[in-house]
This record gives structure tokens, sequence and C-alpha cells, in this order.
């Protein structure tokens, strides 16, 4: 079991670099089975949290090329429907783009800040263009901007020559987003989107203080689950930290064993080959999130609902909730009458278990 997460950022640059050549990293969305809300802080620190989840085939691509000297060239592009509240994304298949000189103080707009804060940690901010591509617009609710965090460190270091073990990077990416950022976040996202696979995570009030690979007890179970998972995207864009921020201290804390409970049963139906445990597990799960926040979880039960009588057996927010995208879990043979019922919303089918992080060896020169 390693311990990624526990530790601040690495000491800031104190000089400007530039790219020395093109480098291309993805990294990889996640769901999170059960325990999700258990990774924060001030939740973890006391007695621990543990979320059992997958990296999804959903990735963030960054790409790091050299520019002209004096120059930042940042853009952010994304193929998702919705926008982030105050309408900070362009919109489905359009891009952000913004050049700035070196000296330029670093911009404060939501599709920059978190480029900047990469810039700022790695200490690559002149004559350079950094691109990120998305399949879903931010604040989906899959982790979407520890992905990108991750990508963008992964792929400016690779552009200077360096190379970084996800230990590092998943550090680095949480340490980007409380500390440089101020985000109300936990700690899952970025060691999905650096190690990838299936994960069983446990945290305390640093972060991240293990990660283990699922043990799996039957080959079978990993695509049948999968053949079940939908996630319905809401197009209700939002801002994970805002939505935490309004959870009341007392009800997290009170949610949270059964939070960590649930984790284990997903884990223990894993390690069993059954995937009746594993959904048990992730109806534990959802339960315990409503109690967490019944006004972040109000999207998921207007949805429950309008479901009812057609065999959902699993159904829960993704992420902190209060939109982004919903889980449901039902056998193959009931997506199209749920997919019908659900209108006009986008469904996707993502399969589990992606790899983490890692160079795309066609565009990195």
């Amino acid at each position: 079991m390693s311990t990624p997460c526990a530790g601040s950022l690495l000491a800031p640059r104190t000089t400007l670099r530039s790219p020395l050549m093109r480098a291309a990293a993805s990294a990889p969305m996640r769901v999170s089975f059960a325990g999700g809300g258990s990774d924060l802080p001030g939740v973890a620190r006391q007695g621990g949290g543990r979320v059992v989840g997958a990296a999804l085939d959903m990735r963030v691509r960054v790409v790091v090329e050299p520019f002209e000297r004096g120059w930042v060239r940042m853009e952010v592009a994304s193929r998702g429907q919705g926008q982030p509240d105050g309408g900070a994304e362009a919109g489905a298949g359009a891009a952000c783009v913004l050049t700035r000189r070196r000296t330029d103080p670093p911009r404060e707009d939501l599709a920059f800040r978190l480029i900047e804060a990469t810039l700022a940690a790695t200490g690559v901010g002149d004559g350079v263009a950094l691109r990120v591509e998305t399949e879903t617009s931010p604040g989906a609710g899959l982790g979407g901007s520890a992905s990108a965090a991750v990508a963008a460190l992964f792929a400016l270091r690779a552009s200077v020559g360096e190379v970084a073990s996800p230990e590092e990077l998943s550090r680095e990416a949480v340490a980007i987003e409380r500390e440089r950022l101020g985000n109300a976040c936990g700690a899952q996202d970025q060691v999905f989107a650096a190690f990838g696979g299936l994960l069983d995570l446990a945290f305390d009030a640093r972060g991240c203080s293990g990660v283990r690979p699922l043990a799996v007890g039957c080959p079978a179970l990993v695509p049948a689950l999968s053949a079940g998972l939908l996630l319905v995207d809401t197009a209700v864009r939002r801002v994970s930290g805002e939505v935490l921020d309004r959870v009341d201290a007392g009800a997290a804390c009170e949610a949270k064993a059964e939070l960590v409970a649930a984790a284990g049963d997903v884990a223990r139906g894993f390690e069993a080959g059954s995937l009746a445990l594993v959904l048990s597990g992730m109806r534990r799960g959802a339960a315990a999130k409503v109690r967490l926040s019944e006004a972040a979880s109000a999207i998921a039960l207007s949805m429950k609902q309008r479901l009812d009588g057609l065999g959902v057996e699993v159904l829960r927010v993704c992420g902190a909730g209060g939109g982004g995208h919903i889980l449901i879990w039902a056998p193959a043979e009931r997506h199209a009458r749920i997919v019908e019922a659900l209108g006009p919303c986008l469904v996707r089918r993502p399969a589990l278990g992606a790899a983490g992080v890692r160079l795309d060896p066609e565009l990195t020169a």
C-alpha cells in the first residue's frame, strides 16, 4: 500500500522555465462506488475515510508546446454540454483562449485558474502554450478538474525533461486545489487520475494515506458491473467546493461511518466476486450520500421518482452533487426504457478501470 497524498507542495520555483519540447498527456476521470465524501479533510480527520471506485475511459488531455518567449498561451476546449455557474465555460464544442505576457499577473478567470496554478507549481511559465481538451465541461462531478491538474503537471514536467511518479503527481495536484486555489476538495479524484484502475483508497486529514488495487475474486465481475452502468448528465454545472461549503459539518461527520462502511461492503463484494454484494454496498453508500445532504442529492431524488418501476437498482449523485452526473446501475436489458424515460439527457456508458495518467507518444516530440 502506497501513500501518495500526505504532504504539501514542493518548494516553489524561483525562476521561470520554457518547454524544451512538445508533450501531451491524458488522465482519466473517475466514479466512486461508495465512500465519496469521507475523503474530505474535516471528515477524514474523525477516524479516517475510505473510497472504493474506478477510473473511467473518459479522459482529459493536456498538450504543452514551446511558444514565443515572453508570452503564455492557454486554451480550454470542451466537447461536453452544460456550463458552470457564471458562464466561465464557453459551451459545448467551444474553446476559451487567453494569451498574456509572461510578466502579467496570473489570470483569476475560472476557466484558467487551474492552468495558472500548474504553471506556477512547475515553474514552466515562459514561452509556453498549454491546451486542455475535455470530454465534458467542468463541474460534471467526475473529477475532471483533478484529471486536468494531473495531466497538466505530467505534460509540463515532461516538456522540460522531468519524470514524475503517480504519488508525486497526486500529492501536488491535491495541494494545488487546496492551497493555491483554496478549494474545499477531497483527495480521491487526483489519485484515480494519477494511478488509474480499480482502487480502494484510505484517507486521513492530510489526504490519501493509502492506495490499494481492488482485489477482484471473479474475472466476470468487472465486465458485468460496467455493462449495467449509466452516467446521466444533468447538464447542470456547479463548483464542487461551493456545494461542499453548504454541507453541515455535523451531518458530514455523522454520515462518515456509514460512507466508510458502504465502501467496505463494496470492497468485500469485489473480493468475493459477487455483483449482488457490490450493488448492495453501492445502495448503502447512495443512502448515506442523501443523509449527508438532501439538497445536494435533490436532482438524483427527483430522477429516482421519474424512473420508479423501471428496474433501476442503484441511483446516486456523482461527486459533491448539486448537478453534474448521476450514476445509475441497472441490468443492460432495462437500459432502453430507462434512457427513453430520461428524455433529452445525455447518457454515457463508460468502461471501468482505465489506465492512469500517461503520455501520448504521437503528440510528444
